[in-house]
């Protein structure tokens, strides 16, 4: 029985020899293998290349979020809605960008700002600006009929009704016609008046606004010009009557206290006769010429 065993594995051990020698077979051994390891090579490719695939495109959105969201987060979040102010009597303000603006009586402005600007448009009266400094910004300010641009400084803006006087008080400002025909730079201590004619720069003694320390500052300006700057402090309209406004430039200065005294003073100066009534005061011809 042992025997039988013996000859049984030993014909065992012969058949297993020849099954690995046999080259058919190692063959299709070989071509197996290479396909395994063909297949798997490509399912690690593959695989990579989605890996690849999807990190690219999470970068691509990170980038494109970077380069999107600083010019629009602040539009949106960052800074506030435009603001308009109306002064019946003289009073302060502060604008969103941190500026300070002082505004006379009767003065109207509207303000807003951007990531790239911030503009101002004073649509009438006298107002005291100190600009908050931002180069990245520049501050404009608009009245009509001149065009006002500054990075940090103060300054005074005077509307009237056929021009606007600037006065420097600290830093510098470039003021300019609305059609850029003219341009002009200001530093501290000079006065820009802007008409329909060009800009006229004068010096000044720049310590504080006329108006803040109670006077009306006529400089080369028509009559009725002079009536506006009255009308802003008078609880009754100062007006003319059957006077043509072709006399001399008025220039000077006037209590704005006193307005019945001014526009006396005015009367004076022109010829006229000032009639003062409880409703209105009335600038006009003398009667029989006197």
């Amino acid at each position: 029985m042992t025997e039988i065993n013996k000859n049984h594995d030993a014909g065992n051990d012969a058949i297993k020899q020849a099954i690995w020698d046999d080259p058919a077979l190692l063959e299709a051994l070989t071509d197996h293998q290479s396909h395994t390891t063909s297949r798997n090579t490509t399912r690690w490719a593959w695989l990579g290349g989605m890996a690849a695939c999807f990190c690219a495109g999470v970068i691509g959105w990170y980038v494109i979020q970077e380069q999107s969201f600083p010019d629009e987060l602040p539009v949106k979040v960052a800074y506030a809605s435009p603001q308009t102010f109306s002064s019946v009597d003289a009073q302060d303000v502060k604008l969103s960008d941190g500026s300070e603006v002082a505004m006379n009586r009767g003065a109207s402005l509207h303000f807003s700002e951007s990531a790239r600007n911030r503009q101002a448009k004073l649509t009438k009266g006298e107002a005291y600006f100190e600009v908050a400094r931002d180069e990245a910004r520049p501050f404009t300010i608009e009245t009509g009929n001149a065009n006002i641009q500054v990075l940090g400084t103060a300054f005074n803006v005077d509307k009237s009704l056929s021009q606007t006087q600037i006065d420097v008080f600290h830093g510098k400002v470039a003021v300019s016609m609305p059609d850029g025909s003219d341009r002009v730079e200001l530093i501290k201590g000079q006065r820009a008046s802007v008409t329909a004619r060009g800009i006229t720069v004068l010096a000044f003694a720049a310590t504080e606004p006329d108006w803040q320390a109670g006077w009306i500052d006529l400089n080369n300006v028509s009559l009725n010009d002079a009536l506006y700057q009255l009308n802003r402090y008078s609880n009754k309209p100062v007006v003319l009557q059957h006077v043509d406004d072709n006399a001399a430039p008025i220039s000077g200065r006037f209590k704005a206290a006193d307005i019945a005294g001014s526009a006396r003073l005015l009367a004076q100066m022109n010829g006229l006769a000032m009639h003062e009534y409880e409703d209105s005061i009335v600038l006009a011809k003398p009667e029989n010429g006197k």
